[in-house]
């Protein structure tokens, strides 16, 4: 098991949702927190709460944005939710917590922990090419 998903893992242990472990490694790997950030992303948790867009993909946009707002907003969201398009469109028919989760609970457990490591994964990339280590 990779650090990542060690990382996934410990922090879905203590209760964070998708898009706030998204952004919580975020701050983690700045050396900060922020508690009230966490709170205001949780309501982006599960797909706004109703199965829409992804909780991953809009808790990855929150952490690229955190980085460098600027940059974030013309280059690095876009391409971020172009690969996760490609990428998980092909797999689970679309990009909502609904598609991803196909209604099986279960999937949540399965699917969502890779979902965030490799999205983990495609923001450290992102965030490298614009002088950003994380």
């Amino acid at each position: 098991m990779s650090n990542a998903a060690k990382e996934i893992f410990r922090l879905a242990a203590q209760g964070y949702c998708c898009s706030q472990i998204m952004v919580k490694m975020g701050l983690e790997a700045r050396q900060g927190e922020n508690q009230e950030l966490l709170d205001a992303v949780a309501g982006l948790c599960g797909g706004l709460h109703s199965g829409l867009c992804c909780g991953i993909l809009t808790g990855a946009a929150c952490l690229l944005s955190l980085y460098d707002k600027q940059n974030a907003a013309i280059y690095m969201i876009p391409r971020l939710v172009e690969w996760f398009e490609t990428t998980y469109t092909s797999s689970y028919g679309g990009i909502s917590c609904k598609d991803i989760i196909d209604n099986n609970p279960i999937n949540k457990f399965d699917r969502c922990p890779k979902v965030m490591e490799e999205t983990m994964e495609k923001c450290r990339e992102l965030l490298t090419e614009f002088g950003y280590e994380i």
